[in-house]
């Protein structure tokens, strides 16, 4: 899964606006990103951004709630 892939889900999942959906796409963008961190060579700055989008969607779901 490449890098790209996974910030365009994170960022549909961030700009969701029906509930229903958003549920849908914070799963997606989660599975994406924990894809992409299988691969043992993800830079630096890479990492940092993945760790921001995790918290973000872990936001979210605690405002689904």
């Amino acid at each position: 899964m490449s890098d790209v892939n996974w910030r365009e889900l994170y960022r549909a999942a961030i700009l969701e606006l029906d509930p229903a959906m958003l549920q849908v796409r914070v799963k997606i963008a989660e599975d994406a990103i924990n894809a992409r961190l299988a691969d043992a060579q993800i830079p630096r700055d890479e990492r940092r951004d993945i760790d921001a989008a995790l918290s973000a969607l872990r936001g979210l779901k605690r405002l689904q709630r």
